[in-house]
């Protein structure tokens, strides 16, 4: 049997039916000839993105190549990146109506529907090491389920690997050096850490607009990643990085469709799965290693390079203090989870990292 997939015009025009009829699904997409399987995957990030592109280069001939040697299917995956399935802000969705069978995704851009898994921007001034990162919050939502059940429950997919991005960092047109000079300034962010921009005038951003909302003027800062400013060439208008030390923050969710996993051979899915617990380490070590290489590029390129003092940092996190604790209590109202709870165990296993916060995030 051949199941093929439908065009995007065709399909969006079956969501819109599916959503005129009251289903909350819509049929997964993928296709099976004979022993041959064809995945379709993406991202609303381009592939100059590292966990996009580990996805790419990693996670994907890894998953062909064990599925080749040790079953008796062939996988094929098509890949859409940048927009061209999904964009930045609907992949769970994309993921979620079949569009997608394997999407990558910021939880940043839902920061309603995952509000919950949106945890570690809700603690600023965390490790900046996402190796760290990575296994802590790893090892809370394997304890903490709840924290990503919207996405089985309500949203047709499963969790099968966390990423992130690197060490949070800020590029401004001007030089400052304490926490007071950013009052006025127009600094750019993606969502959920629009409050670390504390004291400055948040606007929000996505990584397609950023650029031209720099140029532009919209924006006289932007809170990133070394790396992906270079990539986009934001040195171009801005030649001031700082390093913040915000956190490397495990954001990145990597999704199945629900159907999808039902239809394919069980043993297909266990290298998915397992495959997908490899590309989990390797994605963010792979961003780590990009954020080196992003700071010395910059320099590079003539941006001035500097750290803000642990007292600077301290007063930013002071004026932060009470932020934790109200997005605790706004997730359990809205989620029906101990976000408190969880919150405090988060801070906890970091904690025992050796690390230590700037200041003590009280979660009542």
């Amino acid at each position: 049997m051949k199941i093929k997939r439908a065009d995007i015009r065709r399909g969006m025009l079956g969501l819109s039916i599916v959503a005129a009829l009251g289903f909350s699904g819509f049929a997964s997409g993928y296709s099976v000839d004979g022993n041959e399987i064809t995945l379709r995957m993406g991202s609303g990030h381009p592939p100059v993105i590292k966990y996009v592109e580990e996805l790419s280069k990693y996670f994907a001939p890894n998953v062909q190549k064990r599925v080749a040697a040790e079953t008796k299917y062939k996988i094929k995956f098509q890949e859409h990146y940048a927009g061209t399935v999904v964009n930045v802000f609907d992949t769970l969705e994309g993921v979620q109506d079949g569009r997608l069978d394997i999407g990558g995704w910021c939880v940043c851009f839902d920061d309603d529907k995952a509000m919950a898994m949106n945890l570690p921007y809700y603690t600023p001034f965390s490790p900046p090491d996402g190796n760290v990162a990575i296994k802590v919050f790893r090892k809370l939502v394997d304890t903490h389920p709840e924290l990503y059940q919207d996405y089985e429950k309500r949203y047709n997919q499963k969790l099968i690997a966390l990423s992130g991005f690197s060490n949070y960092g800020m590029m401004t047109k001007f030089d400052w050096s304490r926490f007071e000079d950013l009052k006025g300034r127009k600094i750019l962010a993606a969502g959920p850490n629009l409050p670390w921009v504390k004291g400055a005038i948040p606007v929000r951003t996505t990584i397609p607009t950023i650029a031209q909302q720099m140029q532009t003027g919209v924006g006289e800062g932007i809170v990133l990643f070394p790396d992906t400013l270079f990539k986009l060439k934001i040195h171009e208008s801005a030649k001031y990085y700082t390093t913040v030390d915000f956190g490397a923050v495990v954001q990145i969710s990597l999704t199945m469709n629900s159907g999808t996993r039902a239809k394919l051979p069980p043993e297909v899915v266990k290298i998915i799965d397992e495959e997908a617990r490899k590309y989990e380490t390797h994605s963010m070590a792979a961003s780590m290693a990009d954020y080196d290489w992003g700071i010395a590029q910059l320099e590079k390129a003539g941006v001035t390079i500097k750290s803000i003092d642990r007292a600077t940092a301290k007063a930013w996190a002071l004026a932060l203090k009470d932020w934790p604790n109200e997005r605790a209590q706004n997730v359990k109202q809205k989620k029906g989870i101990d976000m408190p709870g969880i919150m405090r165990d988060y801070i906890r296993l970091i904690e025992e990292t050796g690390y230590r916060f700037p200041v003590s995030y009280e979660i009542r």
